[in-house]
């Protein structure tokens, strides 16, 4: 989850963080997903509050977008790739989220939620056995040429590396391991956390520790 390192630069006093369980939207978990967000945020000295809203209906809602437009981070919640773009695709909450961002707002994903903003994101179809989401399909685009794996330190080469054969052309596919986020700020990508990132690019990876810049010329983020 995002630490204290990933919002000293926020704006506001204190910091307003929206957290959006849409990718939770098909399970029972999304009042922990807030409750667990706001008590995180929170320790960090930020006003954190949930934006409940977890299907199409409530991605349209003029409450819910507004609660988003105020905030000074959004955070999107872990659950289903696939269905967290499929809810928030050409809705209005996540043109506020992007417009936001645009200004100089942040935006911060946990596995499903880092999963969602490449231009492909991995998801399940029907019939699909396992844990592990196996197909590429189109993301949310915010991070063009990017492809995101789940937590790669716990699904293991063997599931992993399956995904990054499968992976598009010339897509850059990142392996975030658990409790380690990529912080996007001030031009550069910067590695922070407990454990490693992983840069597979044209199916070669790269490791990169705690502390370590991901060079532009390997990964262009935008």
């Amino acid at each position: 989850m995002v630490d204290e390192s990933s919002t000293t630069a926020l704006d506001g006093s204190p910091p307003k963080v929206a957290i959006l369980p849409t990718a939770a939207g098909l399970e029972t978990s999304v009042s922990s997903w807030i409750r667990d967000g706001e008590a995180h945020f929170g320790a960090l000295g930020c006003e954190a509050y949930g934006v409940r809203a977890t299907d199409r209906a409530g991605v349209e809602d003029r409450e819910h977008v507004a609660a988003l437009a105020a905030a000074d981070l959004v955070y999107l919640s872990g659950g289903s790739p696939g269905y967290l773009v499929e809810t928030l695709r050409r809705s209005a909450a996540w043109e506020v989220i992007v417009q936001r961002w645009l200004s100089g707002a942040s935006l911060a994903g946990s596995s499903a939620g880092a999963m969602a903003m490449g231009e492909w994101t991995l998801v399940r179809r029907e019939g699909q056995i396992g844990r592990m989401p196996a197909f590429w399909e189109p993301g949310l685009g915010l991070l063009p040429g990017v492809g995101v794996t789940p937590p790669s330190d716990r699904f293991g080469p063997e599931r992993t590396l399956p995904r990054v054969e499968d992976a598009p052309d010339e897509m850059v596919v990142l392996g975030i391991d658990e409790d380690t986020v990529i912080l996007l700020a001030g031009g550069e990508a910067r590695v922070l956390g407990l454990r490693t990132v992983t840069v597979w690019r044209e199916r070669q990876p790269t490791r990169f520790a705690s502390g370590d810049l991901i060079p532009p010329e390997l990964v262009r983020f935008p």
